[in-house]
């Protein structure tokens, strides 16, 4: 992870992570006793997070706090990683003859 948080990326992240996940802000803030302004203000960084929140959210959205704070080009590799790691799971299950054929369906879509 890089040296400095970028709040702004922290909160974007936070916020669709939350959404994506079903949560209002209403939920959260009831859940940290906090005013629903509060969350929309670190979802917006206009307003500083602290550790208790940070947490909270790791653990409601099944992320690790790491992911949360991560820099956007962190965020950009680790999908990538996921990916590509997905991708060779779902090619062991290929024969060497479909494997071809996607070979050069692949080739094809990177022309386009």
């Amino acid at each position: 992870m890089g040296g400095t948080i970028d709040y702004a990326v922290v909160g974007r992240r936070m916020q669709r992570l939350r959404k994506e996940n079903g949560y209002t802000q209403e939920q959260i803030a009831a859940a940290l006793n906090v005013t629903v302004a509060f969350i929309s203000n670190i979802e917006n960084n206009r307003a500083k997070m602290n550790l208790r929140v940070v947490t909270y959210y790791a653990r409601l959205l099944n992320v690790s706090i790491d992911y949360l704070l991560q820099s956007e080009d962190d965020e950009e590799s680790s999908r990538d990683t996921i990916l590509n790691q997905e991708i060779l799971r779902l090619l062991q299950h290929y024969t060497i003859e479909e494997k071809e054929k996607l070979v050069k369906i692949l080739r094809l879509l990177k022309e386009s």
